[in-house]
């Protein structure tokens, strides 16, 4: 509706970066000039994913061409989501109203509070549930669910089978699945499945199976007691993850932190005392609960799925996104994770 602006759109999956596909492109021309903007779709945007999607857009402008800028485009960026992305030289769109364009063909800011306060359907929201599904989907071999498959999906994921459907529902909603001729469901795109999987495990389901964070008494640094969390994992039955368990995977990271996944069964006491650990909201051993059947890997490893997911959780520097970046070229970027 802008006078002189020229608007060119293509919607879909489009390579622009070798086999690295967008979601779209926007092309704006105005008088001033002409600029494309890459699309990437984050629906579900929020403050608590929020370092994870600017790392990943600041990632996403190293490999573009000069005239090509990354776009966000979400569902509902809150205030602070919005403040934050400015600041970063970050443009945007969602679908309330709020937009950022910062370019050579346009400059646009606009703020909405009008639905504000609307909140998503209850069949679209990425729940606790849905994201446990969707972690059995991707260590699957297969890019297709069928409906005799959702009694082993369930307990997989550590869910009901009318959670696996009422969730797989929800995923092809929102176009992350495919309904199949004859029943149940394909992957439409991995990638986005696991991008979406892993804002979701920040989100919220990182939260629901954290049982606490500690660290070494006696002032020791993580260094001093790596070889004994090792040492034990079999013993004690818990997975290794987070930078601990990236290190182990790729052979690359002096690592400073751990997460530990331990079963249902496995109380956390004993491992406190063992380890002589000490609460703290800053500490380097971060325990999790597992959920479902299939949280391991391989040597007491978690799943490479659940090292990065984690990884990503963290303040991300040079070496924590080198390691990142191996673990996922190694065993996430095409090939399935069992």
């Amino acid at each position: 509706a802008l006078p002189h602006l020229k608007v060119e759109t293509e919607v879909g999956a489009i390579p622009y970066a070798g086999d690295v596909l967008a979601d779209g492109l926007i092309a704006l021309h105005s008088p001033q000039g002409s600029t494309t903007y890459i699309v990437e779709i984050k629906s579900d945007t929020t403050i608590e994913t929020l370092s994870f999607v600017i790392e990943y857009l600041k990632k996403l402008k190293q490999q573009l061409r000069k005239n090509q800028r990354p776009l966000l485009i979400a569902k509902k960026l809150s205030k602070l989501v919005t403040k934050r992305l400015i600041q970063e030289n970050l443009e945007f769109i969602d679908t309330t109203g709020n937009c950022y364009l910062n370019s050579p063909a346009l400059y646009l800011l606009t703020s909405s509070s009008a639905l504000e306060t609307e909140k998503p359907a209850k069949s679209l929201e990425i729940t606790v549930s849905t994201l446990k599904l969707m972690y059995a989907i991707l260590i699957a071999e297969s890019p297709e669910v069928s409906k005799v498959e959702f009694d082993e999906i369930a307990k997989i994921a550590g869910i009901s089978t009318s959670n696996v459907e009422q969730a797989l529902d929800r995923l092809h909603n929102l176009k992350y699945l495919q309904r199949q001729p004859r029943g149940g469901y394909r992957i439409v795109s991995r990638k986005k499945l696991l991008e979406r999987w892993e804002l979701g495990y920040a989100e919220s389901l990182r939260s629901h199976l954290l049982i606490g964070t500690y660290s070494p008494a006696s002032g020791k640094q993580f260094s001093e007691v790596e070889a004994t969390i090792v040492d034990h994992a079999e013993d004690e039955g818990y997975l290794i993850g987070g930078e601990l368990g990236g290190a182990i995977a790729t052979k690359y990271l002096t690592p400073i932190s751990a997460t530990l996944h331990l079963p249902e069964s496995k109380s956390p006491t004993s491992l406190y005392l063992n380890f002589k650990l000490k609460p703290d909201r800053q500490g380097s051993i971060t325990f999790l609960r597992q959920f479902g059947t299939q949280n391991g890997w391989t040597d007491c490893l978690a799943n490479p799925l659940l090292i990065h997911a984690e990884m990503m959780t963290l303040a991300i520097d040079e070496r924590i996104q080198q390691t990142s970046d191996r673990l996922y070229g190694q065993y996430l970027a095409t090939e399935a994770v069992k």
